[in-house]
């Protein structure tokens, strides 16, 4: 593996002070979305243990909402060796890293190629931590993205890495389409 097939872009890990959570960047779904027949919105604040569905609206774009069924299937603890490749900071080299593997399927009705997937690694302190955007091919956790045509119907196995700084554990994984408080959450 070539170092100059990868690069990682350190979002919110680069210093061991708490950083806030950013906001999603979806918009808050039109109250007026009607879910697909035979699709069931979670409702916000649900708990779930890890292989269990959710199913909520995710909205990219005031014309672009679909209804995604997700499915954390692993969340496990990484080791630093695996960014040996990677130039990072003192504080980064001391992060503890989590891979979260999830399956997204688009309910329709519309489109989210190249959506972003809002799953949030939630540490010990309660800070909600947005996945680490790697560039290149990363074996550990390989598909950090939903593909380009992501139509109804489609599925897609994810991958996502977070950094978590020294001495904070991932607690939870919280898919974050609206605010903090809607969202629903996963469980290891």
């Amino acid at each position: 593996m070539a170092a100059s097939a990868m690069a990682v872009v350190l979002v919110g890990c680069s210093s061991s002070e708490p950083k806030p959570a950013p906001s999603p960047t979806t918009a808050e779904p039109s109250k007026a979305f009607d879910p697909p027949p035979g699709v069931s919105i979670t409702p916000g604040g649900t708990r779930l243990a890890v292989g269990e569905p959710g199913t909520v609206v995710h909205q990219v774009a005031d014309s672009a909402a679909s209804a995604i069924t997700v499915t954390v299937s692993a969340v496990t603890r990484g080791s630093m060796k695996d960014f040996r490749y990677f130039s990072l900071d003192a504080a980064t080299k001391r992060s503890s890293p989590y891979y979260v593997r999830a399956t997204v399927t688009n309910d329709g009705p519309a489109g989210l190629g190249g959506a972003a997937m809002p799953l949030f690694a939630v540490d010990s302190t309660g800070t909600s931590v947005p996945a680490n955007d790697i560039v290149g091919t990363f074996e550990p956790c390989p598909v950090p993205a939903l593909p380009e045509s992501f139509l109804p119907g489609a599925s897609a196995d994810l991958c996502l890495v977070y950094l978590l700084p020294k001495g904070r554990t991932l607690t939870s994984v919280s898919l974050q389409t609206t605010t903090p408080d809607a969202a629903i959450s996963w469980t290891p």
